[in-house]
């Protein structure tokens, strides 16, 4: 599970902003705060939504996530990431901080407390184009608690420290050998280094695979992506049909049928005697079917899943209820999360307050994150979505 995710210079943040999703000590112990295997004491949220205007920066926090588990996990990936465009900021470097929990050391045992961190230098090229570098890179874990390093690059030139864990001499020409546009991790994955494959599997898979996010525009699996998934197992179909019944779309069952050559998904309604092909539902069932594989994906696998911007099809009840499927014990029993973005304010009123985080922009232009929990004042028994509308959580609109 992710416990913060701090990010600066880097696209619309300027400043330094965290996405702390630990939960005080003295909120309630109630299903949809999970505890950490890594941290005794410490809970954290199954589900975080990101509230705020348009051009705010909530794609953007979700982005540099994208972009941090990107760079992590692929030796190729392209360098630099963009800055904040700011005369003082444009030629600065961008870090990254994520602290969570894991099993890459030992797979299959309890998960590890771990942090990394990356920091993205630029320099001017001669042709007047600017080159990113990894300026710095740092992976710990904290063993009985202690920071202890796993990996450490403390400069572009400088030598790689890694610790016995990578099973790697000082003078290993693997370590030698990474370059400077291009992420340690990911590089000593590539060449078969195994606490490194784990850990740039962990950041890609994690990070990645359950997500609609690619680049600045949101994504969804194709439907024959979605039809193959279905036909892949029974265990699939019959997860995806209980979840759509659930979800009172008036569907009674789901499958997939040849037509014409071609593959289609048709539903069958209550009160109709024909099931209905997909290309005839509505766009908020379209919607749902094409999210249940990234769903599926972070509650079985990743443990994670990144969406943006799902709400534009899907009736607030909807939304609801997908978030209904993390935060319950029963359908979310391995502690998966869930990030969104969400402009369907209406949801507030479902949520707990260490669950939402407002974003917003300063007069500067820049991003700037906080979470409901803490803002002073604000008690639990009262519905956070008229608090919201009245402009105690801040993050509203400006209009006119």
């Amino acid at each position: 599970m992710i416990h913060t995710f701090s990010i600066s210079n880097y696209r619309s943040i300027r400043e330094e902003v965290t996405l702390d999703l630990r939960i005080p000590r003295t909120a309630p112990d109630l299903p949809c705060f999970r505890p950490s295997t890594a941290r005794p004491g410490v809970r954290l949220p199954a589900v975080a939504v990101l509230i705020g205007p348009n051009g705010s920066g909530k794609t953007t926090l979700l982005n540099a996530l994208t972009d941090l588990g990107r760079i992590a996990s692929s030796p190729t990936s392209r360098l630099p990431v963009l800055p904040f465009l700011s005369g003082e900021t444009a030629s600065a470097p961008t870090h990254f901080a994520l602290e969570g929990e894991a099993d890459f050391l030992t797979p299959g045992d309890n998960p590890r407390r771990f942090r990394y961190e990356l920091t993205i230098g630029r320099r001017q090229e001669a042709n007047g184009k600017t080159s990113g570098f990894v300026e710095r890179e740092t992976l710990w874990h904290f063993p009985n608690g202690r920071r202890r390093r796993l990996l450490e690059r403390p400069a572009a030139s400088a030598p790689i420290y890694a610790s016995k864990d990578f099973g790697l001499t000082a003078r290993d020409d693997r370590l030698r050998g990474v370059e400077r546009n291009r992420s340690a991790i990911a590089t000593l994955a590539l060449v078969n280094v195994p606490v490194a494959a784990r850990f740039a599997r962990l950041m890609g898979d994690r990070l990645l695979f359950a997500c609609n996010l690619v680049g600045n525009e949101t994504v969804q699996p194709k439907t024959s992506t979605v039809i193959g998934w279905l036909e892949s197992h029974e265990d699939e179909r019959r997860w995806a049909r209980t979840l759509v019944r659930r979800s009172d779309l008036g569907i009674s069952d789901l499958g997939v049928v040849s037509a014409h050559g071609n593959k289609e998904l048709w539903f069958e309604h209550k009160g109709l005697d024909s099931p209905i092909l997909l290309s005839l539902e509505s766009t908020g069932t379209k919607e749902l079917l094409h999210l249940l594989p990234l769903v599926r994906q972070a509650l079985t696998r990743t443990r994670l899943a990144i969406l943006d911007e799902i709400d534009g099809a899907l009736h607030i009840d909807m939304l609801v209820e997908l978030l209904s499927w993390f935060r319950s014990r029963d359908t979310n029993p391995r502690d998966a999360q869930l990030l969104i973005s969400s402009h369907h304010v209406g949801i507030l009123d479902d949520l707990e307050k260490e669950e939402v985080f407002i974003i917003e922009k300063a007069d500067c232009g820049a991003t700037r994150v906080y979470g409901a929990q803490d803002i002073r004042g604000l008690r639990r028994d009262v519905r956070l979505y008229p608090k919201y509308r009245s402009g105690m959580l801040g993050g509203l609109p400006r209009i006119g």
